[in-house]
């Protein structure tokens, strides 16, 4: 995980115009995020390609776990495998 440089990371929207492909190319080659600042507000994060799959993957996973979780409570689980897989067989 790459923490934030405000240093590099911060930068405001006008820098961002007058110089955008250096900083696509920096994105891309060394960073995981750039922070954009409007009136010295956050106002939008590029991510590298990378770092969006990343993201999206563990945002998944932890959805999952959720729903997993929230089945648990509500002891809507399976406890015994074979029971479990004949659920499925008979919902298809």
């Amino acid at each position: 995980m790459t923490y934030l440089s405000i240093e590099k990371d911060l930068i405001s929207l006008s820098d961002f115009r007058a110089s955008y492909k250096k900083y696509i190319t920096r994105l891309s080659e060394e960073r995981n995020s750039i922070v954009l600042t409007q009136n010295g507000k956050a106002a939008a994060v590029l991510v590298s390609p990378g770092e969006y799959d990343q993201l999206t993957r563990k945002n998944d996973v932890l959805n999952l776990i959720a729903s997993r979780l929230q089945e648990i409570a509500n002891s809507q689980f399976v406890i015994d495998e074979d029971a479990m897989w004949k659920e499925l067989e008979e919902e298809n």
